[in-house]
């Protein structure tokens, strides 16, 4: 659609194309109202969620340290 309209072009979806998807979405759905307590249900359920996964993370007692790894990455983030 945004290139029938102009507005990208076929090397910018050929780039984008290569892109890594991060996990992260947008709902694009119908408007949830208040009165609909199942999809409010749902919607604060996964606003609470872990936003990283605790099977990546390890904690060192020792060194009061978290390091946490992402299965897309080769490397570890470190928190002191």
């Amino acid at each position: 659609m945004l290139l029938s309209k102009g507005n990208i072009t076929r090397e910018l979806i050929r780039i984008m194309d290569g892109w890594q998807h991060s996990s992260f979405n947008v709902f694009c759905g119908e408007r949830i109202h208040p009165r609909e307590k199942r999809s409010m249900e749902r919607l604060a359920a996964y606003l609470i969620r872990a936003s990283f996964s605790q099977e990546h993370m390890d904690y060192l007692l020792e060194e009061a340290t978290v390091y946490y790894t992402p299965k897309t990455a080769t490397t570890s983030y470190v928190y002191r």
